[in-house]
Parts: structure tokens; C-alpha cells; sequence
């Protein structure tokens, strides 16, 4: 019982510690020429700028910067995943009324537009 809860501990604070290094360098839309990319940056400004409960600014950014390593890894399959998880978060914040519908919605066509480009760059 003891190692599994040693076990859940540690891997929470990899975890932690994985999302906090993420938070810390956020992308630098400025230095992004992949379209993509450049959507996926505009998708986190966005994010941040709504006034989100901090549990589900921290969900929507960390899949949002788990997108744009994928995409600096060159695995765009795992980007396009991701985005369709961020939107599966969307929509699940904006039925729990956490969200405006219109907020969840302008973040939603902006995660599928970024689908539909990162398809088509493959």
C-alpha cells in the first residue's frame, strides 16, 4: 500500500514538475514559421487572455503545450490528437458553464482550423 502511494506521489510530481517547465516557456509566436504553430501560439494567447478558473487554464494550456512540442518534434499526427483533446476540454468546460458558449466556441473553431492545417501540412 505504501509503495503505491510512494509511486502516485512521484509520478504527481513529475508531472508537476514536467507542467511547470512548460509553463515557464510558453512559444514564442514570433519565432514559429509553421502555420500551424502560429495557430496553435494564437490558441494559447487566447486561453490565457480568457479569465479562466486556474484548474482549467492549467488543462487547456498544458494540452496546448503538449501541441506545440509535438509540432517541434515534427509529429503532427500527436499535434492533431492533441487539438481534438483540447477541444473535447472545451466542450466539456463550456457544459459545465465554466465557460461563455462564445468564448468555448471561438476556441473550438480555432483548434479545428489548426486540425485542418496541420492535416494538410503533413
Amino acid at each position: 500500500m505504501k509503495t503505491v502511494m510512494f509511486r502516485a506521489f512521484g509520478l504527481l510530481l513529475v508531472v508537476l514538475l514536467a507542467a511547470s517547465g512548460a509553463a515557464a516557456n510558453p512559444p514564442n509566436p514570433a519565432q514559429v514559421d509553421d502555420p500551424t504553430q502560429v495557430q496553435v501560439a494564437a490558441l494559447i494567447n487566447q486561453s490565457a487572455a480568457l479569465s479562466l478558473p486556474p484548474r482549467v487554464e492549467r488543462a487547456f494550456l498544458l494540452t496546448l503545450f503538449a501541441v506545440d512540442e509535438a509540432l517541434r518534434q515534427g509529429d503532427a499526427s500527436r499535434a492533431r490528437v492533441l487539438l481534438k483533446t483540447f477541444a473535447v476540454e472545451v466542450r466539456g468546460v463550456k457544459r459545465a458553464k465554466r465557460l461563455p458558449p462564445a468564448a468555448a466556441d471561438a476556441l473550438i473553431a480555432r483548434a479545428e482550423a489548426a486540425i485542418e492545417t496541420c492535416a494538410r501540412n503533413q
